[in-house]
C-alpha cells in the first residue's frame, strides 16, 4: 500500500486546496476519489494500518535528519533513480488529470449557467454527460437588489466620466501632436541624410552596406588594387547625426589624417618643402572628409611601400633612419621623406627648392597609381602554372625612378655647369664668338609593351630610359657631342657617348673614346683636354719646312703642333724655339681655370723629328704663364660686376709668347 504513495508520504485526509470553499458534497466526492486512487479503495484501509504508516513516516524523517548530519549521501542506485522518475511522472500525470477535471467541471458549470439566456452558444461548450444529466436552463443568475443611485449621483458620475474622457482626449491629442512633430523632424532628418547619401553617390563614391552592420550604409574610398590591409581600412560607415547630417565613421583607421611630406635640405637646412594641405574643418561637407580619408589611406600605403623599398636600396644612397627616409642628391643636398599628421603641419614660406620637392611628391603619387595598374593587369591575366615554390610579391618601384631621374638631372647639371664655365673662360679670353653649347632632351620612348594604356606608356617613357644631348662648339672646325643616357633597370646607371664632328682636326691626333664612358669625371677630363687641343689646333699656322725656317727672319715662322695635341711649338733660327701649352683644370667649388704656359727650349735642327732635347741644362730661360678663370668664386658664387675681369685676350697672349727675345 505504501508503494502507491509518492515519496512515502501518508495520505492526507484533507481535501485539495482551492481558492473557493467547496461544497460538502463536492469535498466528499473528491475525498473518495483520492482514496480510490492512492489507497486502492476503502476496503483496504484499516485503523492499524494508518497508525503504522504514520509511525513509519515519523521514524523515516528522524533517520534521514540524523544521517544528513553525520554521513554523506551514498551513491544513487540506477534502479532507485528510475523508480523516482516513474514516481515523478505519475505525480505529474496526477496533477494534469486533476487540473483537467477541475477545468471541465468549471466549463460545464459556466455553460449550464449561461444556458438559460443563450442556450445555443452554451450547448457548444457543454459536455455530453452534463447534457444528459441536467436539462438546459436549470441554473440561472439574476440581480437580487437594484443599486441605490439617485439622479444627482448619476449626473455626477456622467460629469466625472465626461471629464475623464475630455482629459484622455486632450492627452491623446497632445500625444498625436508630439508624434507628428517628432515624425516631421524625423522626416526632415531622413530627407537630409538620404540627400547627402545621394550626393555622395553622384560624386562617384561607391555606397554599400557595412558587412558587420547590415542596417548601416557605408562608403568605399580606397583603391581596389591596394594591399589587403589598406583595402580593409578603406570602408567607412555613414552615421546619421541628430540633425540628419552624415558623420563619417572610420573606426580605428580614421583617428588622425596624415600626409607624405618631401623636403629638400642643403647642409642640413631646409631649402624646399612640398605643399601641406590643411585639415578639414568640422563644419566641412562629408565629401571633404571622404576625400581626406582617401588621401590618408593613399599616403599611408605609399609610406609603407617606400619603407619596404628603402631596405634594398642602401647601395644607392637611400637610408631609413627612425621615421624618415633620406635620398642623397649630391654631397651637400639630400631629399628627406616622412609621414606627418595634418594637424602638426605648419605652412612654410616660399623656398627655392619647393618645386623640386613638390615634383618628387607628385611623382611618388603617380608611381604608386602606376603600381596599382600593374597589380590589376597581373590579376586579370591567366595565373602562372602551379608550383611548389611560394610566389613572392616584389616591392614597388617607387624610389628607383626618382633616383634615376635625380641622377640624370645631376649629370645634366654638372655637364651644363662645365660647359658654362668653358664659355665664361672663352668670353674672358675674347673667344666668345666661337664657343657655343646647347643641351637638348630627347623625347621619351616607351618600351614596346603591348596592350597598355597611354597613361602607362607615359609613365614608362619618363622612368625607364632618359637621354639628353649636349653639343659644344669649341671652334668653327671642332664640335663635341655628348649623349647622356640614364637607365633604371637593373639599377640606375649613366653612360656618356662622346663623338667629334668628322671635319675636326682633332680626329687625326685625338679621337673620341671608342667605348661609352661611365663616370662624369672621365667625361670632364676628356672635354677639357679636347678643348685645349682644339684651341691649340685653331691657333696654328701652316708648318714651314726646315729650309724656310733657316732662311726666315727670327720669329717670322708660325706656331705648329707637336706630338702632344695641346702643345704648340715655334722654332727660330739657330735652333732656338718655344713650347706653348694649353691646360684646363677644375677644382670643386673654385671654378674652372685655363692656363697658357710657354718657355724657351733648344732644338737639334739636324734631327728630322724636331723633338725637344729633354735635358734640364738645355733650358735657356724661365717659364711664362697666363691664366683665365671662370666667373665663379670660392663656393660656386658668380663674380660681381667688374670683379675678376682680365685685360688680355688669348690671341694677345699667344702673340706675346711668340716674340723673339735675346737670350
Amino acid at each position: 500500500m505504501n508503494s502507491t504513495i509518492p515519496n512515502g508520504t501518508p495520505i492526507s485526509l484533507r481535501s485539495w486546496p482551492s481558492s473557493s470553499k467547496p461544497q460538502e458534497q463536492d469535498a466528499i466526492s473528491v475525498f473518495f476519489e483520492r482514496i480510490n486512487r492512492e489507497q486502492g479503495g476503502l476496503r483496504s484501509i484499516t485503523e492499524d494500518g494508518l497508525r503504522q504508516e504514520i509511525a513509519e513516516a515519523e521514524e523515516g524523517k528522524a533517520g534521514k535528519q540524523d544521517e544528513g548530519d553525520t554521513e554523506e549521501e551514498d551513491e544513487e542506485d540506477p534502479l532507485d533513480r528510475k523508480k523516482e522518475l516513474l514516481m515523478a511522472r505519475d505525480e505529474m500525470l496526477g496533477h494534469i488529470e486533476s487540473a483537467y477535471h477541475s477545468a471541465s467541471v468549471t466549463l460545464d458549470f459556466i455553460s449550464l449557467l449561461l444556458s438559460k439566456d443563450t442556450p445555443v452558444q452554451a450547448t457548444l461548450s457543454m459536455s455530453p454527460a452534463l447534457k444528459e444529466i441536467v436539462p438546459l436552463g436549470t441554473l440561472g443568475v439574476d440581480r437580487l437588489q437594484a443599486p441605490r443611485i439617485d439622479k444627482a449621483q448619476k449626473d455626477d458620475n456622467k460629469r466625472i466620466a465626461k471629464g475623464w474622457k475630455i482629459q484622455n482626449i486632450n492627452k491623446t491629442v497632445d500625444t498625436i501632436l508630439d508624434s507628428a512633430t517628432r515624425l516631421e523632424k524625423e522626416i526632415e532628418s531622413e530627407t537630409k541624410y538620404w540627400g547627402e547619401v545621394l550626393a555622395i553617390s553622384e560624386k562617384g563614391w561607391a555606397v554599400c552596406r557595412i558587412p558587420s552592420e547590415k542596417q548601416t550604409l557605408g562608403v568605399r574610398f580606397g583603391f581596389p588594387e591596394a594591399s589587403l590591409t589598406f583595402k580593409n581600412q578603406s570602408l567607412a560607415a555613414l552615421r546619421r547625426n541628430a540633425d540628419g547630417s552624415i558623420a563619417l565613421d572610420q573606426g580605428f583607421a580614421g583617428s588622425e589624417p596624415q600626409v607624405l611630406r618631401v623636403r629638400v635640405q642643403v647642409n642640413g637646412v631646409d631649402t624646399g618643402s612640398s605643399a601641406m594641405p590643411n585639415a578639414v574643418a568640422d563644419t566641412a561637407p562629408v565629401e571633404a572628409f571622404i576625400l581626406q580619408a582617401r588621401n590618408t589611406i593613399f599616403s599611408s600605403e605609399l609610406w609603407q611601400e617606400l619603407n619596404r623599398e628603402s631596405r634594398i636600396l642602401g647601395g644607392l644612397g637611400v637610408q631609413a633612419v627612425d621615421d624618415i627616409i633620406v635620398l642623397s642628391f649630391n654631397s651637400t643636398k639630400k631629399i628627406v621623406l616622412d609621414l606627418v599628421p595634418l594637424n602638426d603641419s605648419t605652412p612654410l614660406s616660399s623656398q627655392p627648392d619647393d618645386r623640386l620637392a613638390e615634383g618628387i611628391k607628385l611623382s611618388l603619387n603617380l608611381l604608386l597609381s602606376f603600381a596599382h595598374r600593374q597589380n590589376h593587369r597581373r590579376r586579370t591575366q591567366p595565373p602562372p602554372p602551379i608550383s611548389g615554390r611560394k610566389r613572392q610579391t616584389p616591392s614597388y618601384n617607387l624610389l628607383r625612378p626618382i633616383i634615376t631621374r635625380l641622377n640624370h638631372q645631376r649629370s645634366i647639371d654638372a655637364l651644363s655647369s662645365l660647359l658654362s664655365d668653358l664659355r665664361s673662360i672663352f668670353s674672358s679670353a675674347s673667344l666668345s664668338s666661337n664657343a657655343e653649347f646647347k643641351i637638348t632632351h630627347s623625347p621619351p620612348q616607351p618600351p614596346p609593351i603591348p596592350n597598355i594604356s597611354n597613361a602607362e606608356r607615359t609613365v614608362l617613357a619618363l622612368t625607364s630610359s632618359l637621354e639628353a644631348t649636349a653639343i659644344f662648339k669649341i671652334t668653327p672646325t671642332t664640335t663635341i657631342s655628348v649623349v647622356s643616357q640614364t637607365a633604371q633597370a637593373p639599377a640606375p646607371t649613366i653612360i656618356y657617348i662622346i663623338t667629334l664632328n668628322p671635319e675636326s682636326p682633332l680626329t687625326v691626333r685625338f679621337s673620341a673614346p671608342a667605348q661609352p664612358l661611365t663616370t662624369f669625371t672621365a667625361v670632364k677630363e676628356y672635354i677639357l683636354h679636347a678643348t685645349s687641343c682644339a684651341l691649340a689646333a685653331d691657333h696654328t699656322s701652316r708648318s714651314p719646312s726646315d729650309n724656310e725656317i733657316h732662311k726666315s727672319a727670327p720669329g717670322k715662322s708660325g706656331w705648329h703642333l707637336v706630338v702632344q695635341p695641346n702643345v704648340l711649338r715655334k722654332i727660330f733660327e739657330g735652333g732656338k724655339g718655344k713650347h706653348l701649352g694649353f691646360h684646363f683644370d677644375r677644382k670643386e667649388g673654385s671654378g674652372l681655370r685655363f692656363r697658357v704656359v710657354w718657355d724657351w727650349m733648344r732644338f737639334d735642327l739636324n734631327d728630322d723629328s724636331n723633338i725637344m732635347l729633354g735635358k734640364e741644362e738645355e733650358r735657356i730661360r724661365g717659364e711664362g704663364v697666363y691664366e683665365w678663370r671662370s666667373k665663379r668664386r670660392q663656393g660656386g658664387k658668380e663674380w660681381e660686376d667688374g670683379e675678376g675681369e682680365v685685360v688680355r685676350s688669348l690671341g694677345d697672349v699667344i702673340e706675346g709668347a711668340g716674340r723673339w727675345v735675346d737670350v
